[in-house]
């Protein structure tokens, strides 16, 4: 079989054997959401409380050092299986969706997120063997809730409302490049890192990548900051929005219900003005 059907018998499996993914996936069927109209796109805003976890998690280093890391195969639930890529990559799926098909791949080994030619090469080589996934990439200041442990995430092509390489154009900031050659691509992102490249071990920036129509299409959002100072707000002027990857892409994703009553599309402007380049 290929990849991506045992990654499918994979999810069959752990939603039967795992209660907690088993539940919070089904708790997928009664998300919220609510459609802002900005003329040529949309952005929706998703009330999604199981992932609390990871967009409301205290990010400091004190923090993360602190916590066992939950991507290390000895702190992993039991119940949590996976499937190897490349010798490299534990593919697994995320107890605490987004999408119907969330995964977690993450490397074998504890190491930084930092993404690399190299680590871009898996992330071309796992798009093409997953043609109707997603992949993403969340930078270590850039929504990343492990910044200890690397690893991308991939979501289901079905779930994302617009293209992801579609432009957000006045809204939100990114660059697209495609190719049938993975070595056209690695120079092109070669270049923008180097253009986006900062004192920090790395750029603040989210990626995302996917093979379609024989091509593949890197997409990414260079970033300004993670969370916009309505997270650190107090009383009515706080609104706990943590932008990841897929936040960018035009789908908000909120975990406190207050919050998702309450945001505007001029909140949703100034959000994407503040963390957006």
């Amino acid at each position: 079989m290929s990849l991506q059907q045992d990654i499918l018998s994979l999810f069959d499996e752990q939603l039967q054997s795992w209660p907690l993914a088993g539940k919070n996936y089904e708790a997928l069927e009664n998300i919220r959401v609510k459609v802002f109209d900005f003329g040529a796109y949309t952005i929706n805003v998703q009330f999604n409380p199981a992932r609390a976890v990871s967009s409301l998690a205290k990010l400091d280093t004190k923090t993360i050092e602190a916590r066992p890391c939950f991507l290390c195969a000895a702190n992993r639930p039991k119940e949590q299986k996976s499937i190897d890529f490349k010798g490299k990559y534990d593919v697994l799926v995320n107890p605490f969706p987004i999408c119907q098909k969330h995964l977690t791949i993450a490397s074998n080994i504890h190491e930084p997120q930092l993404i690399s030619l190299e680590k871009l090469d898996d992330m071309l080589d796992l798009a093409e063997a997953l043609p109707d996934f997603v992949i993403l990439y969340n930078g270590p200041q850039s929504g990343a809730s492990a910044p200890d442990h690397f690893h991308f995430q991939a979501g289901n092509v079905d779930f994302f409302h617009q293209p992801v390489d579609m432009f957000h154009d006045g809204l939100i900031d990114k660059r697209v490049f495609s190719s049938p050659r993975k070595e056209t691509i690695a120079q092109a992102f070669g270049q923008l890192y180097k253009e986006l490249k900062t004192n920090e071990d790395e750029p603040k920036m989210n990626i995302f990548c996917q093979f379609k129509d024989n091509e593949f299409v890197l997409t990414v959002y260079p970033r300004k900051q993670h969370r916009p100072r309505q997270f650190f707000a107090e009383g009515i002027a706080q609104l706990m929005v943590s932008p990841g990857a897929i936040d960018m892409t035009g789908t908000l994703i909120i975990a406190r219900e207050e919050d998702f009553e309450k945001i505007t599309k001029d909140d949703i402007k100034d959000i994407f003005k503040q963390v957006s380049l």
